[in-house]
């Protein structure tokens, strides 16, 4: 081809892609006008409504949380202000930047207040929920939340959250009745979320505070707040109406304060055991106390210092968290010699002068087995009431070869042992009713079955298993001849103008129905053990009639065998029952009638409800040497 002719489409070709090029430009201008108009014209009333909510941000208002009171009125859990440095991920600007800023922040004593590796972490995890805020430092001091707020600009995303954490004023001496409370854990957050709960909330983990969450917690408010780029708030939007939290209500417990310390004090705070004090004509709890314990406020610390205690108390093997009041299960010894020989009145195999064929040598023969009583020197030829008073095994051994376990197990449950008790808070544990089927079914597949020589041991309390307050509510009802009420703690609910919004009411468990002579042989057994010459006089308290019963429950984890007492008085008209376990420390009389002793008196002596019962006992006294020397 001529060079002229080459050169000429070379010519054409050039123009060709630069009017190609022209075009798409040209197509591509069109496109980002368009574009433009329909963002800036067609969409822009849309688009400045979400620039605004750009500049506005959602704020969780959380409702004061619902005090608990004993019955009294004295506080056993509060609100007390705290300030946390939360982060907002996705108004964090220059992550590293922030996390250098944050870690020049020292405190008083000239520390640094964030752990650079800790607080990337936190940031990191943080992000997974870019739109919610997320703790990095809690319960900080004002000095440092004034550092935090003057040094807003070189920290956006980072805000003062201000939120009430729970104060324990009893610290451990109610904590498996107050419990405690603790941030929702993450696998949980989901399914809580739609009962209105926020990223970082704390809910109730334990005891009271966790059965009634619901009451106590309240309803959360929102308002909507302007803040600049860095998050900082600059105050609330007028156009949007705040929501108002609703606070929550108010818990007064059946609890008595000062005789819950006074059991904390009195039981031996080396030993582990559990003491119940209840009122057997409702079932009002007045003292519950479990030991070793643990000191609520910890879960209140910020979250190191958290992390640290709760380790100590998980891994600690005396297993301090475990309410052994209504988790604890124990044999109940000698005390529930009360229940075989009520079945055996009841029955009318044996009445309080009844006498057994074969006085107590300090043993009995059954078959190749020989049982021993306590008292290796033998009690005698005892009735039933000398009997009760000494304790003796060889009386009971009798007894209970002649009525059998199925009368025995049914006077149990029907003073409401074997079973759930139904107090209002979780962890509680059913016990165990031994017999013939029930034992098979649990030990059979061991090779061991169940032998006619078992009811020696039925009958004195060392094949079942209760709980401290099966045991109260039995002493109880036995002294009560009635009634069995379901133990309660709440009493009632006010709303935060002191209003009474619910109130418990007492619910019967079951009808014990005593006849009147059975009602008096039980309690002159009962009172045979605290007067001079029983095994309980360690519990007596001056003016009042005292009713109680000492038992050495079978120990498999210890040399010693545990204590166990239980007490009700006035015997006349019971006000009080009580029930003691003090694991591994040999007999009930020795340890733990003296605990219960010390709580007894402190009740006659220093509560309400105690001084008014000693002061109509005087009247009565009065009344009747007034009504004698007129005769």
């Amino acid at each position: 081809m001529p060079f002229g002719a080459r050169l000429q489409d070379e010519q054409l070709e050039r123009h060709a892609k630069a009017y190609s090029l022209a075009g798409v430009i040209s197509f591509l201008f069109i496109i980002l006008i368009m574009r433009l108009v329909y963002v800036q014209i067609i969409e822009a009333d849309s688009n400045i409504r979400i620039s605004r909510r750009n500049s506005m941000r959602m704020s969780v208002i959380v409702p004061p949380r619902g005090r608990i009171f004993d019955r009294n009125g004295v506080v056993l859990a509060r609100n007390r202000p705290s300030y946390s440095i939360s982060v907002l991920p996705y108004k964090l600007g220059n992550r590293q930047k922030v996390i250098e800023s944050l870690c020049k922040i020292r405190n008083r004593q000239g520390e640094a207040v964030f752990d650079s590796t800790e607080l990337t972490e936190q940031i990191r995890r943080a992000s997974m929920r870019r739109f919610d805020a997320t703790r990095l430092k809690e319960d900080v001091s004002m000095e440092i939340v004034s550092i935090v707020e003057e040094h807003s600009m070189e920290l956006p995303g980072i805000i003062v959250e201000i939120e009430s954490r729970r104060e324990y004023t009893m610290g451990p001496n109610a904590f498996h009745i107050v419990g405690y409370m603790g941030e929702i854990p993450e696998n949980e957050f989901d399914s809580l979320r739609e009962q209105d709960y926020y990223w970082g909330d704390m809910i109730g983990k334990y005891g009271i505070e966790r059965r009634y969450e619901s009451v106590m917690r309240g309803t959360t408010g929102r308002e909507y707040l302007e803040v600049n780029a860095h998050g900082r708030r600059l105050g609330a939007l007028e156009n949007i109406p705040r929501l108002e939290p609703l606070p929550g209500h108010d818990l007064y417990l059946t609890l008595d304060a000062t005789l819950q310390q006074r059991a904390a004090d009195a039981f031996p705070d080396t030993l582990k055991g559990a003491v119940v004090a209840l009122d057997p004509r409702n079932g009002e709890v007045l003292a519950m106390f479990s030991n070793p314990s643990v000191d609520a406020n910890i879960f209140s610390m910020a979250s190191s210092h958290r992390t640290r205690s709760w380790i100590t108390v998980a891994t600690d093997p005396d297993l301090p968290l475990n309410n052994r009041a209504i988790a604890g299960t124990y044999p109940p010894g000698s005390t529930f010699k009360l229940v075989s020989g009520l079945a055996g009145i009841v029955m009318g195999d044996i009445t309080d002068k009844t006498r057994m064929p074969t006085p107590c040598r300090g043993s009995y023969r059954i078959g190749n087995r020989i049982a021993r009583c306590w008292y290796r020197s033998g009690h005698g030829n005892v009735d039933f009431i000398e009997a009760m008073q000494k304790s003796c095994n060889v009386f009971f051994y009798q007894l209970g070869l002649r009525i059998g376990y199925e009368p025995i197990n049914d006077m149990a449950r029907r003073l409401g042992m074997g079973g759930p008790t139904g107090i209002d808070i979780g962890g509680e544990r059913a016990g165990w009713l031994s017999g013939e089927e029930e034992y098979n079914n649990r030990f059979s597949s061991r090779g061991i079955t169940w032998q006619r020589g078992m009811l020696l041991d039925h009958a004195i309390g060392q094949t079942q298993i209760f709980t401290p307050i099966q045991l109260a509510l039995m002493v109880g009802a036995i002294a009560n001849g009635e009634t069995v009420y379901t133990p309660f703690l709440l009493h009632e609910e006010r709303n935060a103008d002191g209003i009474v919004v619910n109130q418990n009411v007492p619910v019967v468990k079951n009808m014990v129905g005593l006849d009147d002579t059975t009602i008096h042989i039980m309690r002159d057994a009962l009172e045979s053990v605290v007067i001079p010459g029983g095994t309980g006089t360690r519990s007596a308290v001056p003016g009042v009639r005292v009713g109680g019963k000492t038992g050495s429950a079978q120990n498999p984890h210890g040399e010693m065998t545990h204590a166990v007492y239980v007490a009700a008085a006035p015997l006349d008209n019971p006000v009080i029952a009580i029930a003691v376990v003090v694991e591994n420390s040999g007999g009930g009389g020795a340890v733990a009638a003296p605990v219960a002793g010390q709580i007894l008196r402190f009740f006659f002596a220093n509560t309400d409800q105690g001084i008014r019962v000693v002061e109509q006992i005087k009247r009565e006294r009065e009344e009747a040497l007034n009504a004698r020397a007129v005769r």
